[in-house]
């Protein structure tokens, strides 16, 4: 016995019967999804070292790089620092892409107080 199946096309867009998909979905494996997500680090005044507060998220995106890419944005210094704590811990190197933005400096919040964001490095994992 053979199976008719009908699809109705409008402009680029295909509708497929219920029962059609239900047969190709039922055999399809069950992955979930990996949800990435930014995380965002400060580095020390005046340095290019990653603060032991931001530790957590170092160790968590080495063990991520070691299954899928990692992404590091921010300026050069910054961003090249938190790649090399990335490999000491373990990350390799080429799962690891750094996106160094050309940011100019933020205006010194008074009293020579410098603002924390100039020093931030977004990890996306």
């Amino acid at each position: 016995m053979q199976k008719i199946s009908t699809a109705v096309v409008i402009g680029s867009l295909v509708l497929v019967p219920l029962s059609a998909m239900s047969q190709n979905l039922a055999s399809a494996p069950h992955a979930a999804p990996v949800a990435k997500s930014d995380h965002m680090l400060f580095m020390e005044r005046g340095t290019s070292r990653v603060p032991p507060s931001a530790m957590e998220t170092i160790r968590s995106a080495a063990d991520a790089a070691r299954s899928s890419p990692v992404r590091i944005e921010g300026r050069a210094e910054y961003a090249n620092a938190v790649k090399q704590e990335l490999v000491r811990h373990g990350a390799p190197a080429g799962a690891i892409t750094v996106d160094p933005s050309p940011v100019p400096p933020l205006v010194k919040a008074g009293d020579g107080v410098t603002d924390p964001t100039d020093r931030g490095v977004t990890i996306r994992f």
